[in-house]
């Protein structure tokens, strides 16, 4: 446990260290649609004023998404393919499934950070402008946020195991972006009922248990999904990313 402990603070370290960077990556894409669907359009009265409510726990989920799988699969793409300095990692005291969940733990903490620093930075850019109906319920926001980042992180490693590094770029275009789009962060999942059974195809997305999660915490007002459903969904995607993704990691691992 305190070799665990040890390669956990190094990597914390290391991600401190490079904060101002990750922060930007993550959460540039996510502050500027809030700046333009949540404050410039609804101003101009070209988006319904409860679209912003909607959007905001999605994009939420979306930033500790990005965050979990950047941080985790990025290096990890770069370790295996060449500096290998998983090699030294091995050679501690931990096992190699230690090791990975390590990685996961590390790239968890990684993407709840940057959900909780998303949410207000959203917020302040909407303050003011009427129709955004946040009120997030902390009790239920930070347990729902460390399971959403277990799983953004557990899917980074499942990625970053199974995915040559020559291919990152499509991998983002093919598996990521619809991710996001078809990840209810855009739409309640309960809106989807006007597509009949089609919308439990949406359950096979992991970022859709996410998106509820937030919308359940942050805009309680909103229809969301049911929190059985809920959790069973970011536990289940939770629990089987990491399976595959350790086990993946120690065949790449043990040559």
């Amino acid at each position: 446990m305190t070799a665990l402990l040890a390669l956990l603070r190094r990597d914390l370290y290391v991600a401190a260290r490079n904060a101002p960077m990750l922060l930007t990556a993550g959460l540039t894409q996510p502050i500027l649609v809030v700046l333009v669907f949540g404050n410039v359009l609804p101003r101009l009265h070209l988006v319904a004023d409860e679209f912003r409510t909607v959007m905001l726990p999605g994009l939420m989920a979306i930033s500790m998404l990005m965050a979990g799988v950047q941080g985790v699969l990025m290096p990890l793409m770069t370790d295996l393919a060449g500096t290998r300095e998983v090699d030294e990692r091995l050679l501690a005291p931990v096992t190699v499934f230690g090791v990975a969940v390590e990685k996961v733990a590390a790239g968890a903490i990684h993407a709840a950070l940057a959900g909780l620093v998303t949410l207000p930075a959203m917020m302040l850019l909407m303050h003011g402008v009427m129709g955004a109906d946040v009120h997030p319920r902390w009790l239920a926001l930070l347990p729902l946020v460390a399971l959403a980042g277990i799983l953004s992180a557990a899917l980074g490693l499942t990625l970053g195991t199974h995915v040559q590094p020559r291919f990152s770029g499509l991998l983002f275009a093919v598996v990521i972006g619809p991710l996001m789009l078809f990840g209810c962060a855009y739409y309640p999942w309960a809106s989807l009922a006007a597509l009949g059974a089609v919308r439990y195809l949406f359950l096979l997305n992991p970022l859709t248990f996410m998106s509820e999660a937030m919308r359940l915490a942050v805009t309680p007002d909103v229809p969301h999904m049911p929190l059985p459903l809920l959790l069973a969904g970011l536990v289940g995607f939770a629990v089987l990313f990491t399976l595959i993704g350790t086990r993946s990691f120690e065949k790449r691992c043990i040559l």
